[in-house]
């Protein structure tokens, strides 16, 4: 074996030799050891781990028997046999792994090998070993899918496309189409995660090494032909009566004037239209949930505190007030485990409580960290309750208990009134979006110095459908989330948690996708059985009149 402790077997595979990309005409397969040290010194160790080594034998036909090999010795799975919370955790590593490989991509002499090597057969070559993700049948681009820029972007988003972080793409050296550049050569709009393949510079030179020479006045007579063709022409046009005109046509009818007073009168009463919806369009939601006073005013009180009620909200429905209390709330979760580390979101719902999902935390022990820009800092928590189950479907939370939180903390209110067609927003850490921030890289990397400027993803949208039968109240609204956004609030647009972002549902053949939480009627439950009381609030968030104060959470002891 090439790299030490590649001595457990994963799984077997059969490919054809020519689906085996080659850089510079040498098989990946050939000498990767090279590459896995390579990668491992301009990226740090074990990063090529990524990669299980191959052991292939060439059978007749021109076929491949290959046995991967890797230093991990749990029990391999495919995706598919995964419960839902380990996937998500598994999905969250392999974006992980291949964001450290930036740096190998970045290289010039070893650039276009990893880029090549990110290719996957199918979505069977991508394995769960224990809580890691393990590419196998890497390097290997089935012919259809070489065939044509088109073919190659269907072949990404259906196999390793989904887990690329922005900016990164497999690359396909040898092909024509590959160094054409842009989407638009192919009649497609770029798609979500998966980026146009680039040409290598080994196939521009083998290009330029196979072309014939050609004769140096091989090229004169096409022009002299040309040229006589081109005379005749001219003097056939040039002679009378061959050229025949076209009678004048008449003008085109003049359109009707249009009447101004008409126009400007109906103008008048769409902009007023537009006024009266802009209207409705402002919460004005009860201070208590949202973020900390703008000023203090005189005359405090008898423990000095001052007269202002505490989390008086900075002008009342503006989206900077509904951002303070998401803001104030939302923690970025870091579960460690013994060989890895899962994120994931969650939101205080008390002023020591967090709520966030159980598939979230159910690998990792007792405690798990907490971090926020409330926070200032990365804080251990306790893991003090957890539902009996993460299965979709089925309530999956977990409470989370820290010891010290400061009053910049803000926890907010929880809402059972949500209907079809409002707006909500979606808050959390998805690790697609914040793996382009510095911090959030820094925090797991285990650098927290910078938690202070650690900023939550947001996403609007609208409650779609509230499917009914199953063992929780489900809520599927279009406010886009992904793995990192679990445990994380869902909020109505007058900044009460109406639900807890928990997992997501892709159709691969359409690729469709929708978002679902769980709702805030089950997190009351789950709550409550834990010695967090929580009333929900029953009035509708009405934007134009705003809503009633929402009875808040109340600490109890935890069970």
């Amino acid at each position: 074996m090439a790299r030490g402790g590649n001595v457990h077997f994963v799984r077997s595979t059969s490919a054809r030799a020519v689906d085996v990309l080659a850089v510079a005409g040498k098989p990946l397969w050939r000498d990767c050891e090279t590459a896995f040290a390579r990668i491992d010194e301009l990226c740090g160790d074990n990063t090529s781990r990524l990669f299980a080594e191959p052991n292939a034998k060439e059978q007749e036909g021109g076929r491949l028997v290959v046995a991967w090999f890797s230093s991990f010795d749990e029990e391999p799975k495919q995706l598919g046999e995964l419960d839902r919370g380990k996937r998500s955790r598994i999905e969250s590593n392999l974006a992980a792994r291949i964001e450290a490989l930036r740096p190998a991509l970045a290289d010039r002499e070893i650039g276009g090998t990893v880029g090549a090597m990110l290719n996957v057969a199918d979505e069977a070559s991508i394995v769960a070993v224990g809580e890691n993700a393990v590419l196998t049948n890497w390097g290997v681009l089935p012919e259809e899918a070489r065939s044509s820029r088109a073919a190659f972007v269907r072949h990404s988003e259906q196999t390793i496309g989904p887990y690329l972080p922005s900016g990164m793409s497999p690359r396909v050296p040898g092909q024509a189409w590959a160094a054409l550049g842009g989407f638009a050569t192919a009649g497609l709009s770029p798609p979500r995660r998966v980026i146009a393949p680039e040409a290598t510079a080994a196939s521009t030179q083998e290009a330029q090494s196979t072309a014939p020479a050609r004769h140096k006045q091989s090229w004169l007579w096409p022009i002299a032909a040309l040229s006589l063709v081109f005379a005749a022409c001219l003097i056939y046009a040039a002679s009378p009566g061959n050229l025949v005109y076209p009678e004048a046509l008449p003008p085109p009818p003049t359109a009707p004037l249009v009447n101004n007073e008409e126009v400007n009168r109906s103008l008048e009463e769409r902009i007023g239209k537009m006024k009266r919806e802009l209207a409705k369009a402002a919460c004005e939601a009860d201070s208590s949930v949202l973020g900390p006073p703008l000023h203090e005013s005189g005359g405090g009180t008898e423990n000095g505190a001052s007269g202002a009620a505490r989390g008086q909200a900075p002008a009342p429905g503006s989206p900077h007030s509904l951002l303070a209390a998401l803001d104030s709330a939302t923690v970025l979760v870091l579960a460690p485990s013994a060989d890895s580390l899962s994120t994931g979101s969650g939101f205080f719902v008390s002023q020591r409580e967090i709520l966030t999902n159980n598939h979230v935390v159910e690998g990792a022990g007792g405690t798990v960290f907490v971090a926020s820009k409330a926070l200032g800092r990365a804080v251990p928590a306790r893991v003090v309750a957890r539902s009996a189950s993460s299965e979709t479907g089925n309530p999956d939370f977990a409470l989370l208990r820290v010891d010290d939180a400061p009053s910049t903390v803000r926890p907010l209110h929880l809402s059972t009134e949500i209907a079809r067609l409002d707006s909500v927003i979606a808050g959390g850490f998805p690790s697609f979006v914040m793996s382009m921030d510095s911090t959030y890289r820094a925090i797991l990397n285990g650098d927290t110095t910078g938690v202070a400027n650690l900023e939550m993803v947001v996403t609007q949208g609208n409650v779609m459908a509230m499917p009914q039968g199953g063992a929780a109240k489900v809520i599927t609204h279009s406010a886009n989330i992904s793995p990192g956004n679990s445990g994380g609030p869902l909020s109505d647009a007058c900044g009460r948690a109406v639900g807890v972002n928990t997992f997501i549902v892709l159709d691969g053949g359409n690729v469709q996708k929708l978002n679902f939480s769980l709702g805030a009627s089950d997190a009351i439950r789950f709550l409550s059985a834990n010695g967090v009381t929580v009333a929900g609030a029953d009035q509708p968030c009405n934007p134009a009149t705003g809503i009633a104060a929402a009875a808040g959470p109340t600490e109890g002891p935890v069970k």
